[in-house]
């Protein structure tokens, strides 16, 4: 939440920055790029301006190698950054802002792949945009293809230089007067003390009002933004794992339990049988390892806290040559033998050999679990099965709002089944088996819902709680009319006075109440000694007694509360700026052609 804070208070340079970070991957690419991907269909359009597949793609990879995203994700930051560079960039050619060669040169010159590049520094080490510019010229005869690359990328560092300028002119036109400074000023240090009783909602019974149906519809209707649900669409799943069964655990198991023994095989080559020491015994280890498990040997001497093993104890205390095992460690069946102990840096390190075989299923099982989610999807199609209730199956759902969702929480791999809920062909009722890393998903589509607000029975506890707290409040107003006693209050509801000491208007919080800025708002409209009536607040209905003001004496600091409030003033609008030139462009997204 920090980091997000602070992300927030520089949002006017927000754009740049991400900008830049993304667009890191352009200007190395110069030195590095071989050519990649084309295509006819562009990733989108934004007020009909193409977004080109190969270059949105090469931020894609960027957004994964700078933020450790997975490709869904990182599209969808690629995405907005896109939308946001291009909007701003087309409301720049409207207003006639461009950029020059020496924002160009500014901002070449911070981009440390380049500046330390010894292709482009001078005989004293340092950068020479000059050079930068000869190589760049010189690749029209070598590399035309890099050229043509670069030019491109050139345009969009062009770009990022013009959103400076248009900030920057934001920035020197936002001004706040020496009045408004004043009121802030008195804001943040004229103080009240006060007493106070607070009346909570609770306290005041729900059996004396009542909320109807047509109550809760009329509030969604007045505050449907707020309310307004976003389309979604909803799945039934039913997640087959491709697990081994408990024979093949066992037989697995056993096969460990043989190869530690020992055992007999038949070699056909000799026409004999031949008995194989077991790896409790066997000399050779590191070859028996090789032959009889499923992962090579590594000689690494290792602390307890590196075994990373709930055997960990059991394992560090083997003697050298004892085994333990078969157990069970990370999905694997392993026998370990202690092989050597040293103490090294001051720690206690051993030398463990495993003997390890996968826990997967076999054939036999394989194909069950194959029969299975094919049973699931074959009865679901024929419709004798909606809900899958023919197999002994956990039913779950998923609830889509975003074309662009990277998949199903807690499955690898299901992308696959968002692209597929999202098909201009998918239909309610439609079935589909995926093939996933560690098994199969029967989905089945239950519901295409619009956008709309939420049924009364949704929405009843969430607006009921808001509507009593206005009708308490009212039955209140109404009981007591204008004989408002704090000491029969504190009485009636038992309840106890408090006070609060030094508030001010510009923190909204009431101490021993909480978030309440209308509840300080209105003991600054009291004269000293004055009780006011019954207040509504967010927690509560309260009485007011004001027993001192303290108003701050004007000194001369206009201009400094000025510079402050417009660098705040600054970081909202260039927020709004963006949202607003976003929300008026046309926007055509074809994401979901490659991602």
């Amino acid at each position: 939440m920090a980091i997000l804070g602070q992300i927030r208070k520089r949002s006017i340079f927000l754009i740049i920055v991400i900008g830049m970070a993304l667009f890191a991957f352009v200007i190395s690419g110069v030195f590095t790029s071989n050519g990649g991907f084309n295509s006819n269909v562009p990733v989108g359009e934004i007020n009909g301006e193409k977004i080109d597949y190969e270059l949105f793609n090469m931020m894609v990879d960027q957004a994964q190698n700078l933020y450790g995203l997975n490709t869904i994700n990182a599209a969808n930051l690629a995405w907005n950054q896109s939308i946001t560079n291009e909007t701003i960039n087309q409301e720049l050619e409207k207003l006639g802002i461009d950029a020059g060669k020496n924002q160009l040169e500014q901002i070449i010159s911070s981009d440390e792949t380049i500046v330390s590049n010894p292709l482009f520094q001078n005989e004293i080490g340092l950068f020479d945009f000059n050079l930068f510019s000869n190589y760049v010229n010189q690749l029209k005869s070598s590399n035309p293809n890099l050229y043509q690359s670069w030019k491109a990328q050139e345009d969009r560092i062009i770009s990022l230089a013009r959103q400076k300028i248009y900030f920057d002119l934001i920035k020197s036109s936002i001004l706040y007067t020496n009045v408004e400074s004043n009121t802030q000023y008195h804001l943040e240090n004229d103080k009240v003390n006060i007493q106070y009783i607070l009346i909570p909602y609770d306290l005041v019974p729900d059996s004396v009002i009542s909320v109807k149906n047509s109550e809760i519809r009329s509030f969604l209707k007045l505050n449907n933004e707020k309310y307004e649900q976003p389309a979604s669409r909803k799945i039934n799943y039913v997640f087959i794992e491709d697990a081994p069964s408990e024979i093949d655990v066992s037989n697995i198991r056993a096969n460990l339990e043989q190869l530690n023994d020992g055992f007999s095989q038949y070699n056909q080559i000799t026409n004999s049988v031949e008995n194989i020491i077991g790896f409790k015994e066997v000399d050779d280890f590191v070859d028996f390892i090789e032959i009889y498990s499923d992962e090579n040997y590594e000689e690494i001497y290792k602390t307890k806290q590196d075994l990373q093993s709930e055997f960990s104890d059991i394992l560090f205390g083997l003697e050298i040559g004892q085994v333990f095992g078969p157990y069970i460690d990370d999905g694997y069946y392993k026998i370990s033998r202690m092989i050597d102990k040293k103490r090294e840096d001051n720690l206690n390190k051993v030398l463990l050999a495993d003997v390890v075989k996968e826990l997967i299923p076999s054939n036999e099982s394989s194909n069950n679990n194959y029969r299975k989610a094919s049973q699931a999807e074959f009865d679901a199609n024929s419709g004798l099965a909606l809900n899958f209730t023919n197999q002994d199956l956990f039913i779950d759902n998923y609830n889509s709002t975003d074309e662009f969702d990277s998949g199903i929480p807690g499955y690898d791999n299901t992308r696959q089944v968002v692209k597929w809920l999202y098909e201009k062909n998918s239909r309610v009722g439609d079935v589909r088996r995926f093939n996933l890393n560690t098994g199969y998903l029967v989905a089945q589509i239950i519901e295409f819902k619009d956008e709309s607000l939420p049924s009364v029975d949704e929405a009843r506890d969430e607006i009921s709680k808001i509507i009593l707290k206005d009708k308490k409040y009212d039955y209140l107003v109404k009981k007591y009319k204008d004989q408002i006693s704090i000491e029969n209050l504190i009485n009636e509801f038992n309840i106890e006075l408090q006070n609060a000491s030094a508030v001010t208007q510009n923190d909204p919080i009431l101490v021993g109440a909480g978030d309440e800025p209308y509840i300080i708002g209105s003991a600054f409209s009291l004269d000293e000694n004055e009780t006011s009536g019954l207040l509504k607040g967010n927690n509560g209905i309260y009485v007011l007694r004001v027993l001192s003001k303290q108003i701050a004496e004007n000194i001369n600091l206009e201009s400094a509360i000025s510079n402050s409030l417009s660098d705040r003033e600054i970081e909202r609008i260039s927020t709004l700026i963006i949202d607003v030139i976003e929300s008026k462009a046309k926007i055509v997204d074809n994401r979901s052609f490659y991602y």
